[in-house]
């Protein structure tokens, strides 16, 4: 039977899934200039083929060239080029994405030194954090877990901060060595006891005679509770009272062993702490803040900084005589509690005689350097190796153990505080005084 007649032209596209005929199996005729090709032949090269007929297994065709644009088309759907089109966009997508990825990272890398400790694991990759990690754990002088070193860099940074270092050389020049003393001083809840027990134990003033300190260490009672030997030049407190303004300094003495003892050759060394944590460490111990031993007893929450309109400040009330022996200031009332804060510290920060500021936060974590950086201050060497302790400096204290782990939790850190609190928190702190010792807002 007589094949059905194909149309009468046919356009070959040669393309990467339907590659059917090449040149090299297509017979010419050099008579009429037709081509036989394989009856399963329908496209070739972008040609149009001019049918002439058919044979069961063949097709007799004539090439006709193509216009213009069927060639351009043809050219540019071809096999190869569609292959090229292929490989190359694969290319610049890859090479588009390393290019993000380095801006990323560069991006990461620059960012400012000084957001370093709001946020440590945010690093381009994670070698990154684990190389910052790494250097984080290194940087602490006590056992943490790495989430409790975290946020303790995030509040705190991982750089000691003393102020007054560059006062030291002039109390050295100043004082003979067998006429120096160093004392601690701070607010109440600060680690005065805490620095005063490990100056106590390792810091050696050079001109004192030894071997009258030691008996009279050896007569003190272990249960004594102040280990204090005046003629070893560590002293327990300020002679106008560690708690006490410095405004007090040369008006007050406020015990009689302290009486004769000129205040030029005293270095004092000023704990200061986080506002938010020792805030809240005054509610817990309240001391002389009368208002706060109110609190305790009838159950006020604390801290309480605002009235109930959440704007007016609730007032504090210091009691300065709290004991007969001492002579102390008359009692005084302030704005509220930061605003005492605000001006217990920042006269410390006026004085122009030689003296240390140190941070708590400090002494926690890296003690051995705060008392390296204290003892030489004071022209002072080691007595023995560092040793951490993990007991408590006070019998109300928290010890090594409890102190990081109340001090280093950043969400405890403002427990107990309402918003109306931590907006009058803001706007009162000396910001200043806040920024120079690392202490950020919430």
């Amino acid at each position: 039977p007589k094949p059905p007649t194909p149309p009468p032209t046919f356009l070959l596209l040669e393309i990467p899934f339907f590659h059917f005929c090449r040149s090299s199996s297509l017979f010419m005729s050099p008579a009429d200039g037709s081509r036989v090709l394989p009856r399963h032949c329908t496209r070739h090269q972008g040609h149009n083929l001019e049918f002439i007929s058919q044979s069961p297994n063949d097709m007799n065709v004539k090439i006709v060239k193509p216009n213009f644009l069927s060639r351009m088309f043809a050219r540019f759907f071809s096999r190869e080029m569609i292959y090229t089109s292929a490989i190359i966009f694969t290319v610049a997508i890859v090479l588009w994405g390393n290019e993000s990825a380095g801006r990323e990272r560069q991006r990461l890398v620059q960012l400012p030194s000084a957001l370093s400790f709001i946020s440590k694991d945010g690093g381009s990759t994670e070698q990154n954090k684990v190389e910052d990690d790494e250097d984080l754990m290194k940087s602490l002088e006590v056992p943490v877990s790495i989430d409790l070193a975290r946020d303790l860099d995030r509040m705190y940074g991982r750089k000691v901060v003393i102020k007054g270092l560059d006062r030291c050389a002039a109390f050295r020049e100043a004082v003979p060595p067998a006429d120096r003393f160093v004392s601690a001083a701070g607010m109440f809840n600060t680690g005065t006891h805490v620095i005063f027990n490990y100056l106590d134990k390792y810091c050696e003033i050079p001109g004192k005679d030894h071997g009258k300190i030691k008996k009279q260490r050896d007569a003190l009672n272990a249960k004594a509770k102040i280990q204090e030997i005046i003629d070893s030049g560590i002293l327990f407190e300020t002679y106008w009272g560690k708690h006490k303004h410095v405004t007090d300094r040369g008006k007050v003495v406020t015990l009689p062993k302290y009486e004769g003892f000129p205040v030029e050759n005293l270095l004092p060394v000023v704990m200061i702490k986080d506002p938010f944590t020792w805030l809240s460490s005054m509610c817990r111990n309240p001391y002389n803040w009368i208002d706060g031993r109110k609190y305790m007893e009838d159950g006020t929450r604390c801290p309480n900084l605002t009235l109930p309109d959440g704007i007016s400040p609730v007032s504090a009330t210091i009691k300065y005589s709290m004991r007969e022996t001492r002579l102390q200031r008359p009692d005084k009332e302030f704005e509220s509690m930061l605003h005492m804060y605000n001006q217990w510290y920042q006269e410390w920060e006026e004085v122009a005689f030689p003296r240390l500021i140190v941070r708590y936060e400090d002494l926690l974590l890296h003690p051995e350097e705060v008392v390296d950086e204290v003892c030489s201050c004071a022209g002072g060497s080691w007595k023995e190796k560092f040793t951490l302790s993990s007991e408590k400096a006070k019998k109300n204290g928290d010890g090594l153990e409890g102190a990081l782990a109340r001090y280093g939790n950043a969400t405890k850190r403002t427990e107990g505080y309402t918003d109306a609190d931590l907006k009058f928190a803001e706007k009162t702190i000396d910001q200043t005084m806040f920024n120079t010792y690392h202490y950020l807002l919430p």
